[in-house]
């Protein structure tokens, strides 16, 4: 038995009329668009603590500001991550001004000068500091008075959020 083709012409078949339904893509992009507007968050992580370290508790209810930041882990103080000098030489120092962190947040004040200057972006002199919670308070009091010299004033410490 052979084939017999059909009298039908190809055009005929594609030239029929297909529809969308729309009803139910607007169902799906409605339930996108809510879930998304109930997870988004405008202040988000401004913050990312480091991972050498372990950041005290407090009860504080400020939430964070973007600013220079300045870790004090066990080992290292680091400028935005950038490592500056080992704790060890800062504990045996005498001053209180710590001379390389000094010059590092000198050149970040700079830097945000300039950028005011070129760009109007407001040099707002905002530092925040990560201390371990197991520094000696005299580290992070050398720290402070460095920053205090160094055209950032304004320091906050950035401590984990206990409730309660």
């Amino acid at each position: 038995m052979a084939f017999v083709p059909s009298k039908r012409k190809a055009h005929e078949t594609m030239s029929s009329k297909v529809s969308l339904n729309l009803t139910s893509m607007m169902d799906m992009f409605t339930i996108i668009l809510v879930f998304l507007l109930k997870t988004y968050s405008t202040e988000g992580q401004l913050i990312q603590p480091s991972q050498n370290l372990t950041l005290p508790s407090s009860t504080i209810e400020n939430s964070p500001q973007v600013a220079l930041d300045v870790i004090v882990s066990r080992e290292w103080i680091m400028v935005n991550n950038e490592p500056v000098i080992q704790i060890s030489d800062v504990e045996a120092q005498r001053g209180m001004i710590i001379k390389p962190l000094s010059q590092v947040l000198d050149r970040y004040a700079k830097e945000a000068k300039r950028m005011e200057e070129l760009y109007g972006v407001k040099f707002s002199g905002k530092a925040t500091i990560q201390g371990d919670k197991k520094l000696p308070f005299r580290t992070i009091l050398k720290v402070m008075a460095t920053c205090g010299r160094s055209e950032y004033p304004n320091m906050r410490l950035v401590v984990y959020h206990k409730s309660g």
